[in-house]
């Protein structure tokens, strides 16, 4: 049977309609020369399930005929070697992330998206932890009716002080309460309100130099101000402030003042090459990998506490031109 003109062209008509609706999401990723023949990941950043995978191949990641499961966007990581690279949403249309830039750009969101993560690398470039999470809230706050808000929301219990981590979920929806990297995050808020100044240090285990068991305590000298330094080799920031710890440490050593370093999550093998690359000259805590994180609930590195000469946190989170700030009060 033949179908006329006016019956196919509805039918044809239909079909566009439907191939428009379901416009497929894609990402090209470009990456240096030195993870060729690497797998990337995307995960969905909020329960880090798997989304896709790909082999870099010509220092491109190709994501082809991505769709979410429900047709809203999803905020995902894109991720090589277990570490998150940048961040992308799927939503209809092509994507592309330059490694030169670090940002995904080609889609609505995520040209949303790389304003927001630039304007907040400008704001940690301050290196003031107070004026980052204030900055953060008021961008979540502008952003929460977005899967954008769903990161902010994050990137906020991260730092968050814990006495309001409860107002930011109030308020938040069930998806975003319920996910399991804000229900990790919020328990991090847990153990830093138990870690909190005011409190105790609570010591952890590690090794010296040599390779031989030890702990925290043993490098904490009582009856001294002590600044515990979080730090790893592989960490830039780390890296680039050690002349400033140096100069704080020159300051106000003989006046009372210990430095001890922790290395975490690296190799002992990396922090001893760069302990005597940088030539420092404070006690280091060697192979504690993740355990200080679980205790103290940080979420990056440096992280800086400062503990009195009675083992009594006095602050955390500080840059090193606060801490001498607050020294200078304390035992000038």
């Amino acid at each position: 049977m033949r179908l006329s003109a006016r019956y196919i062209l509805p039918m044809l008509a239909a079909a566009s309609l439907l191939v428009s609706c379901h416009k497929e999401s894609k990402l090209q990723a470009s990456f240096p020369e030195k993870f060729e023949g690497r797998s990337a990941e995307l995960i969905n950043y909020m329960d880090s399930t798997l989304i896709d995978s790909v082999r870099i191949v010509n220092g491109v990641a190709n994501f082809q005929h991505l769709e979410s499961a429900d047709g809203e966007p999803v905020f995902a990581a894109l991720m090589v070697d277990g570490r998150i690279k940048t961040y992308y949403i799927l939503e209809p249309g092509t994507a592309a992330l330059a490694d030169t830039i670090g940002v995904v750009r080609g889609t609505p969101l995520n040209d949303r998206l790389a304003q927001v993560i630039l304007k907040l690398d400008s704001v940690d470039n301050l290196d003031d932890l107070q004026l980052y999470v204030q900055f953060i809230e008021k961008q979540y706050n502008e952003n929460k009716a977005s899967v954008i808000g769903d990161y902010l929301g994050v990137e906020w219990l991260k730092f968050a002080d814990p006495s309001k981590v409860d107002s930011i979920l109030s308020v938040s929806n069930p998806k975003f309460r319920e996910s399991r990297r804000v229900q990790r995050y919020v328990e991090m808020a847990l153990q830093r309100a138990a870690t909190s100044p005011g409190q105790k240090y609570t010591d952890f285990p590690g090794e010296n130099v040599s390779g031989e068991k030890t702990s925290l305590s043993s490098l904490v000298k009582p009856g001294k101000y002590t600044l515990i330094d979080f730090w790893a080799s592989w960490c830039p920031y780390c890296i680039k402030e050690l002349p400033q710890l140096e100069s704080l440490y020159n300051e106000y050593h003989d006046k009372g003042l210990e430095i001890v370093g922790v290395a975490v999550r690296d190799t002992p093998e990396d922090t001893k090459a760069m302990v005597m690359k940088k030539e420092i000259k404070w006690p280091v805590l060697y192979n504690t990998q993740k355990v200080p994180y679980d205790i103290y609930g940080f979420a990056g590195i440096p992280h800086h506490m400062l503990v009195g000469p009675d083992g009594v946190i006095i602050s955390r989170g500080e840059n090193v031109e606060q801490l001498s700030q607050r020294l200078g009060e304390l035992i000038n």
